[in-house]
């Protein structure tokens, strides 16, 4: 039969440096070689995702922005979900007024306001509960993301009329982020976590599980022949469509509780064993 695998990007298909290793690229031509469906899942956009694959020369379906988009392995959007405009705004607005860093993503680029690089340095600057190594970590890998442009006024995007997937909020003070997602949340929306320092405002329906369960019912694959591996809380809906849920060796513990079994860490290439073990192997 047909397996689906579903893999999760940051803290499991990517290094601490967040690279993609051979081993792990390797691992997933061959997997595809073998006629698996190999999916990466992510917070991330598609097209950062498709930076990342450049060094490996990869291709797979990309459910990016937490499951609000869906690209075939030619790149085409096949299932959207943006942001209802009036929510967008909204919550833009608010965070623009509060003195947030945050980005507002589309199909094809990440905005930031041209104060948002300061906010973040800022932010560096004052907090103390933070580890400094990991801010700057954080920092590198939010302004490293493919296709970032920066625009004077956020009402820019809206003028545009684009199609907004997603609103990341990165914030180094617990307590700011806290107050940002009290704020706004609601039932309408949902908001995940996908990194240290960041949360993720997506529409409602988006999930990693809901975008993962489309697809496979698009490519006619059971639950039984499904394959989710992750190390976060926001993988948790796609490993509960999972009939094989793997956990990553450096996995929260809820994730390892919520879990079939625990594979070897992002640094150990975990992925690569997985693989070994549900597909090449068999």
């Amino acid at each position: 039969m047909q397996k689906l695998v579903a893999i999760d990007l940051d803290g499991t298909f990517l290094n601490q440096n967040y690279t993609i290793s051979s081993l792990h690229a390797d691992a997933v031509k061959k997997a595809q070689e073998k006629g698996a469906q190999i999916v990466i899942a992510t917070g991330r956009a598609q097209f950062d995702v498709q930076r990342l694959f450049q060094d490996q020369d990869l291709s797979s379906w990309i459910i990016g922005a937490n499951g609000a988009t869906t690209y075939d392995p030619d790149g085409n959007l096949t299932l959207p979900l943006p942001l209802k405009a009036v929510y967008a705004k909204e919550i833009v607005r608010w965070l623009s007024a509060e003195n947030y860093y945050f980005e507002i993503v589309t199909d094809q680029e990440i905005f930031i306001t041209s104060n948002a690089k300061q906010l973040l340095e800022d932010e560096m600057d004052i907090v103390q509960q933070a580890d400094k190594k990991e801010m700057k970590r954080a920092k590198e890998r939010q302004l490293g993301q493919a296709n970032i442009k920066e625009i004077d006024d956020y009402m820019h995007v809206f003028q545009k009329e684009k199609d907004i997937y997603k609103v990341t909020i990165v914030s180094f003070d617990e307590e700011r982020r806290r107050v940002a997602a009290d704020t706004l949340g609601k039932k309408e929306l949902n908001l995940y976590s996908s990194a240290d320092f960041n949360l993720e405002i997506v529409d409602g329906k988006a999930s990693k599980g809901k975008a993962l369960k489309k697809l496979a019912k698009q490519l006619d694959i059971k639950k039984d022949d499904i394959i989710a591996v992750g190390d976060s809380m926001n993988d948790l809906p796609m490993l509960e469509v999972a009939g094989t849920k793997v956990a990553m060796g450096n996995a929260t513990d809820e994730v390892k509780e919520a879990c079939d079994y625990t594979t070897d860490t992002n640094e150990e290439n975990g992925v690569a064993t997985m693989l070994n073990r549900e597909i090449l192997q068999k």
